[in-house]
């Protein structure tokens, strides 16, 4: 009699903790979904690391030969310059997105 109570009472909580862990994994499948101020969405952030890597890439390439010319050096600044006022940009964008 205890046995039946105790394993009916088991499974009933498990499946509603089964249900609650079910209704969370949802949620997360859409983040992002509210963007508010100082959030970049996951377009963003892959064009940020696109750029990031291409800035490594032209440093990189600068140091290849031991030295770094003038004419490297502006175009090094120039490409970390354009990544921080893209991630400005992104931060700082006033539109509301909905997905």
């Amino acid at each position: 009699m205890y046995m039946k109570k105790i394993v009916t009472l088991s499974i009933i909580l498990a499946l509603i903790s089964v249900a609650a862990s079910a209704q969370v994994s949802v949620r997360k499948h859409r983040p992002g979904r509210n963007c508010t101020r100082n959030q970049i969405t996951v377009g963003e952030r892959v064009a940020l690391r696109q750029d990031v890597l291409r800035y490594k890439m032209v440093q990189r390439r600068s140091q290849r030969d031991g030295i770094v010319t003038p004419f490297e050096q502006r175009r090094i600044q120039r490409a970390k310059t354009e990544i921080r006022r893209d991630a400005f940009r992104f931060r700082h964008n006033p539109r509301r997105r909905l997905i």
